[in-house]
C-alpha cells in the first residue's frame, strides 16, 4: 500500500519551500556599499609607522595615535580604533584581506593599498625626501637598506640603477638606526636614510652625500572603496582640519615630518610603483 503524505507533514513541506524561496531571493540582492550597511558605529585604521619608528612601544603608539583616529571617526559619527603594524609584510597582507577600513602608511605601502581597492584621501603636506650616504673615500661594495619594499629600499635601488652604479651586496635591516649602525661598524660603506638622519650623519664629518633620492608623496591616508565619495571627502577634510595638538601627537608615531595634511587624490605614485617592480618585489 503506497505511503501517503498526511496533513501532519504538510506544514513542514511548506516551510521548506518558503526557506528555499527566501535563500534564492537573498542571492539576488546586490552587495551593499559600506555606507548602506546598518549604521556602522565603529571602523578601524591600520598604521605602519615606517622604518624610523617600527619599534615604538604599543602603549605609546596607541596614546599618540588615538587623537588622530578619534578625529577621523568623529567626522562620520563613529568610533575609529588605531592598529599598529610593525612590518610591511604584515600590513600588506592585511590589505589583501581588506581587514582595515583606513590605512595611514608610507608611500611604498600606499602603492600596495592602491592595488587592493583603497584610495588616497589625504597625504601629509611634506614630501618624502632621502639620501644615499657613503663613507668618505670608501669603495662601495655593500649598501645598507631598510626593510624590503620600504621607500628607502626601493628608491635607493632605483637611484643606483639610474646612475649606473653596480653594487655587489645589499643588506636589508629593520630600521634606519640599524642602517647607520651597519655603516659605523663598516658592515656597509653606504646606506639609504631619510633626509633628517642623513644630514645628522653627514654633519659628523666622516660621511658624504652620494646621491639624493627622488622626491615623492609621503605618508598617505588611504580609505577603503567601501566608503562612498562623500565619506572619503569628509575623511580627507577631517585630516586637513586636524588641530596642531593632534598633529604633534601623530608626529610621535611616525618617522617622517608632519606639519599638516593636504588633499591630493591625484598624487603620483607611478615612480614608486616602477621602483618596486624593478626591485623584483
Amino acid at each position: 500500500m503506497p505511503l501517503r503524505v498526511t496533513g501532519l507533514f504538510a506544514p513542514i513541506k511548506e516551510l521548506t519551500l518558503l526557506r528555499r524561496h527566501f535563500l534564492a531571493s537573498l542571492a539576488l540582492l546586490p552587495a551593499l556599499p559600506f555606507s548602506a550597511h546598518a549604521a556602522k558605529s565603529e571602523f578601524s585604521i591600520g598604521i605602519y609607522p615606517g622604518t624610523g619608528k617600527a619599534d615604538v612601544p604599543a602603549w605609546d603608539f596607541r596614546t599618540w595615535a588615538m587623537p588622530f583616529a578619534q578625529a577621523l571617526g568623529a567626522t562620520l559619527d563613529a568610533k575609529c580604533t588605531p592598529t599598529l603594524f610593525r612590518s610591511i609584510k604584515h600590513i600588506t597582507r592585511s590589505m589583501e584581506d581588506g581587514r582595515m577600513d583606513l590605512y595611514f602608511v608610507p608611500p611604498s605601502v600606499a602603492v600596495a593599498a592602491l592595488d587592493n581597492k583603497y584610495s588616497p584621501v589625504a597625504r601629509v603636506r611634506d614630501q618624502a625626501t632621502g639620501m644615499l650616504v657613503r663613507r668618505k673615500g670608501a669603495t662601495v661594495t655593500t649598501v645598507a637598506l631598510t626593510e624590503k619594499e620600504s621607500w628607502l629600499d626601493v628608491m635607493a635601488r632605483y637611484t643606483l640603477k639610474r646612475n649606473k652604479q653596480a653594487v655587489a651586496n645589499f643588506i636589508n635591516l629593520k630600521t634606519q638606526e640599524d642602517v647607520m649602525l651597519a655603516m659605523q661598524r663598516d658592515y656597509a660603506q653606504a646606506g639609504s636614510l631619510r633626509s633628517k638622519l642623513a644630514d645628522e650623519l653627514v654633519g659628523k664629518g666622516e660621511y658624504e652625500i652620494w646621491y639624493p633620492l627622488p622626491t615623492t608623496p609621503d605618508f598617505t591616508l588611504m580609505a577603503s572603496d567601501h566608503f562612498n565619495a562623500a565619506e572619503q571627502d569628509k575623511l580627507g577634510a577631517a585630516a586637513v582640519a586636524l588641530s596642531p595638538e593632534v598633529i604633534q601627537s601623530l608626529q610621535k608615531t611616525i618617522h617622517s615630518k608632519v606639519t599638516g595634511f593636504a588633499i591630493d587624490k591625484q598624487a603620483d605614485y607611478k615612480m614608486i610603483k616602477q621602483a618596486i617592480k624593478e626591485a623584483g618585489y
